[in-house]
């Protein structure tokens, strides 16, 4: 009997999981202290607005559009929605001057841009000038525009309630534009670090499921499994090997309040999986030395002996861990964590003995056999380079 052939593109297996499990959950976003959630049908009606909206204004297969926001679920349906145009998605660095980001759209020949709010909108304008291709900017947030009017720009609501009329108008275009996306199509545009030098990696829809398909095999996440998006959506990590990879496993991905809440969204949730960047688990291990400093000295002491045997291992580590550091993985937000991981870059040596410790495995995504997934020579060079390591 004939297998059947997985998805071509990154919509296409989109399409497969809203098509089987629509009235899943499939993402969280922390919304004035209340956990607000999106089913997979959901997000397919985000996602066909988006690309709707998108070919009402003349865009077609092979465009690129550009994401510069901060990570949130906008950012996710406007990078769906862009791929499912068959559009190439520039996701840019919300911390990026004005100067980076118009060379940015220069280079990628971006014709429509997503934007945050003011502060980015503000960016733009001052480089739109120099970027000849761009024809659209579309505002996520409004928040002190309302007596701003320029023919080149619209609210993000504005610009999916007409992607929305587009789409029950041209009935079969959506299914059909998926299925005519090939893997060896462009689809994710990725600015490299030193972003001046305008360096900059394409990855096709075939390369993001490869992978998907490998940190898959090494991260082994499970149906149902909790991740929160700690990193920005412009990286590899986040984009590719996680949001990707979540929607590939149907996992939960959990947003952020807002970029200062990520300690306690982290605390609150106790995410199941986490793949994150060496400065998440940095921080973490400050905060906890900062909090050991504190402490009375019999906490410090406690503490300090349970970290100590648990870098030993054996009986006395799962002692350890059972008395005094489950305690101290809870406070972190990590008490449910089973599956870890982090991108090419390494964790401080000193970091790494900590998170021994506590007995959470941290597997880095290197193409080392040995520490990570196996990942052929091109892979590895682009999960490097994403990082800036090469």
């Amino acid at each position: 009997m004939a297998l059947t052939p997985g998805p071509n593109s990154i919509p296409a297996m989109v399409a497969d999981r809203i098509a089987t499990h629509g009235s899943e959950t499939v993402l969280r976003k922390k919304h004035r202290g209340i956990w607000q959630a999106v089913t997979w049908s959901q997000l397919g009606e985000h996602m066909r607005e988006v690309s709707g909206g998108l070919k009402a204004i003349g865009f077609r297969s092979g465009h690129t559009a550009c994401v510069l926001a901060d990570t949130c679920p906008d950012w996710v349906y406007a990078d769906l929605g862009i791929l499912g145009a068959g559009g190439v998605s520039g996701g840019i660095d919300p911390a990026e001057g004005a100067q980076s980001v118009g060379q940015m759209l220069h280079q990628a020949d971006c014709r429509v841009l997503f934007v945050d709010n003011e502060e980015q909108l503000d960016k733009v304008l001052l480089v739109r000038e120099r970027c000849p291709t761009l024809q659209r900017i579309v505002i996520f947030d409004t928040k002190g525009l309302r007596d701003f009017a320029d023919p080149m720009c619209e609210s993000f609501q504005a610009f999916v309630a007409r992607g929305a009329e587009y789409d029950r108008t041209h009935t079969g275009d959506w299914s059909a534009g998926i299925a005519a996306i090939g893997a060896d199509q462009p689809a994710a545009l990725l600015f490299s670090c030193g972003h001046v030098t305008g360096k900059c990696r394409m990855l096709t829809h075939g390369d993001a499921l490869h992978l998907v398909a490998s940190a898959r095999s090494m991260v082994q996440p499970r149906v149902g499994d909790e991740r929160l998006a700690l990193l920005p959506m412009y990286q590899m990590m986040e984009r590719v090997l996680g949001l990707y990879l979540a929607l590939d496993a149907r996992a939960v991905s959990n947003y952020l309040e807002n970029p200062d809440t990520g300690i306690e969204n982290l605390q609150e949730l106790q995410p199941t999986m986490l793949g994150t960047d060496p400065r998440v688990w940095q921080s973490l291990h400050e905060r906890t030395a900062h909090a050991a400093a504190g402490a009375t000295r019999l906490q410090r002491l406690l503490y300090r002996g349970a970290i100590a045997a648990g870098q030993r291992g054996g009986a006395l580590a799962a002692l350890a861990r059972l008395c005094v550091l489950r305690a101290v993985r809870r406070e972190l937000g990590l008490s449910r964590l089973r599956r870890a991981y982090i991108g090419a870059a390494s964790l401080p040596s000193d970091v790494e003995r900590w998170v021994l410790a506590l007995g959470i495995d941290i597997q880095q995504i290197d193409g080392q056999a040995n520490r990570g997934i196996a990942v052929d020579a091109r892979y590895r060079a682009l999960i490097d380079e994403a990082y800036g390591t090469t």
